[in-house]
Parts: C-alpha cells; sequence; structure tokens
C-alpha cells in the first residue's frame, strides 16, 4: 500500500486491532490507529469505542462498524449531523464506496478473510487538500 498516515480498523475481533497496532509502530513513520468495536465484540473486554469521530487532512471521517446502521441513509444522516464528508463503517464485510448526499460511504471489505465469496481486500483513502480518492488493494 505504500506510505501510510494512518489505518482505520472497523470492528469486529478487536483483538485484531491490538494486532495491527503493533505492526503500524514498527512500520516507518508508526501510522497512527484509529479503531471501533463491531458486533462480535460485545463481549470483548477492550477499551475501543463503539464509533468514533476523527479528523485528517482537514476532512472529517466519522467510522462505526454499522450494526447500529439501518440503512445506508441512516450512515449519512449522522455524517451530516458530525459534519463528516466520509463514513467509514464495516458491518456487511462486502467492499462499498459510494456518495450520497455529500458523504462517502466508505467499506473496505474484509481485510482478514475471504468473507461473503469475496477477496481478503482494504481500500486506500487517499486525501489531498479536500480531495478524496479511494483504491482497493487485494490482499
Amino acid at each position: 500500500m505504500g506510505h501510510l498516515d494512518a489505518a482505520c480498523f472497523l470492528g469486529d475481533v478487536a483483538r485484531d486491532a491490538d494486532y495491527l497496532r503493533d505492526r503500524l509502530a514498527a512500520m516507518p513513520g508508526s501510522p497512527m490507529l484509529y479503531a471501533v468495536r463491531g458486533n462480535n465484540d460485545y463481549y470483548s473486554t477492550c477499551a475501543l469505542p463503539w464509533e468514533q469521530l476523527i479528523e485528517l487532512d482537514g476532512v472529517r471521517i466519522y467510522m462505526t462498524h454499522g450494526h447500529r446502521m439501518v440503512s445506508y441513509m441512516s450512515l449519512v444522516y449522522k455524517a451530516q449531523e458530525l459534519e463528516a464528508k466520509v463514513a467509514m463503517f464495516g458491518h456487511t464485510h462486502a467492499a462499498f464506496c459510494e456518495v450520497q448526499q455529500g458523504v462517502m460511504l466508505l467499506n473496505p471489505g474484509s481485510a482478514g478473510n475471504y468473507c461473503r465469496g469475496g477477496r481478503a481486500r482494504a481500500s486506500v483513502l487517499e486525501l489531498n487538500r479536500g480531495q478524496l480518492r479511494v483504491t482497493n488493494v487485494l490482499l
């Protein structure tokens, strides 16, 4: 994937976030990890939040696993409420990227397995002066 400034973990199996944090710490520049809990983390003792609002390169990003959202529009409305330009989610484990009502909805798919019949994958979100570009990476 090249140089990373940050990585976002969108839930399920919170201990994987700890593993990822350790791996990122060993990389040049030690990219920051932002992480949220998923529906498979209900009984986890991890300290991850259920949702998070972050700002990277002046772009507000709403992160959630998505299992509490009833539709894509729920994500759009929540992002708009928080003045976020991007809403990231992972619950379906299916890659999805679409702009709805000015909000980019981004689900990178599943990086850890071949969930839902697709290949393990990730997404790289490049931010450049408010411009967004997503590149999908097959793992």
